[in-house]
């Protein structure tokens, strides 16, 4: 195809755009809203994963209590010999001193009934990765290899719960995308085909004169990809203002839970992933309904 060539069959699909205005405008808010509506999903399922994926961070923490007649030579050597069990990170060492001057700035009252310091030391581990949680805390139960250990709390159970959860959200949000794609794939196809069946007398006799089917196939395909980008630019207007105000919003919440997870995904990523989605599209969707109804114009 020469470049005289090219620059007629650009033109002719600008020129099929404005001429037939009103369809144009249906097939490209018919995208856009197919596209808003598949680009919210994705986010919102993305942002649920990756709050979901950052709950278990916040468990990871081990609490070891110690006897209360453990010397405080043996509690470091409890402390090293934990530090070199898989799966753990960091260990703090919170003496029974410390632990008895917090309780007596919180409770005064309490404390002052007590003759002597009743706390033990206690270590404050955390775990390298919240599917290690269960299995470290099972080893530091066991008596025979920690015998200085008086109770060991976790929460292994809530770290099992929200990865299971995370794996939910996984399976959902690829379903749903899947299942979107499918959806705003067949709408453009749709749209495309209504778009060719407007124009069948024209493209019949552009047959007629000896056109190839490229040649007639091309505006009509650069117009699918058209409709897709320009509707994915401002179904990425539409999802980029609305997770803001609702990230606005969440924020004035001060939740615990979301207040700290930021996104790794910013405007720039949701737009380029939206236009070469909503041109991909465009290109698939203009391509499958121009496949057969070409043969029947």
């Amino acid at each position: 195809m020469g470049l005289n060539s090219l620059f007629f069959l650009i033109g002719e699909c600008s020129r099929n755009i404005r001429r037939n205005g009103l369809m144009s405008l249906a097939a490209l808010g018919t995208v856009t809203v197919a596209l808003t509506v598949l680009g919210a999903s994705l986010w919102t399922a993305h942002r649920i994963h990756e709050i979901a994926e950052r709950q278990p961070h916040k468990f990871n923490q081990i609490d070891v209590f110690l006897g209360t007649d453990i010397p405080r030579d043996r509690t470091l050597a409890v402390q090293d010999r934990i530090g070199k069990l898989p799966g753990a990170g960091s260990i703090h060492l919170v003496t029974k001193e410390e632990a008895w001057g917090r309780l007596q700035t919180d409770e005064p009252n309490l404390t002052q009934a007590m003759p002597e310091n009743p706390l033990p030391d206690k270590l404050e581990i955390q775990a390298t990765d919240a599917s290690q949680v269960d299995r470290l805390a099972s080893m530091l139960r066991d008596k025979k290899q920690f015998p200085e250990v008086a109770q060991v709390n976790d929460a292994s159970q809530e770290v099992r719960t929200m990865l299971g959860f995370a794996r939910v959200i996984n399976v959902l949000g690829g379903s749903a995308a899947i299942g979107l794609f499918i959806a705003t794939l067949f709408i453009v196809h749709n749209t495309i085909r209504l778009t060719v069946f407007a124009r069948r007398r024209e493209i019949r006799i552009m047959q007629l004169v000896g056109a190839t089917s490229g040649f007639i196939r091309f505006p009509l395909l650069l117009e699918g990809v058209i409709y897709g980008v320009l509707g994915a630019g401002i179904a990425a207007g539409i999802v980029l203002l609305c997770g803001h105000e609702v990230s606005r919003f969440v924020a004035e919440l001060h939740s615990p839970l979301v207040g700290d997870v930021p996104t790794r995904v910013g405007p720039r990523e949701v737009l380029g992933s939206l236009v070469v989605l909503g041109g991909s599209i465009g290109l698939v969707g203009g391509h499958l309904s121009l496949r057969r109804f070409l043969k029947q114009v």
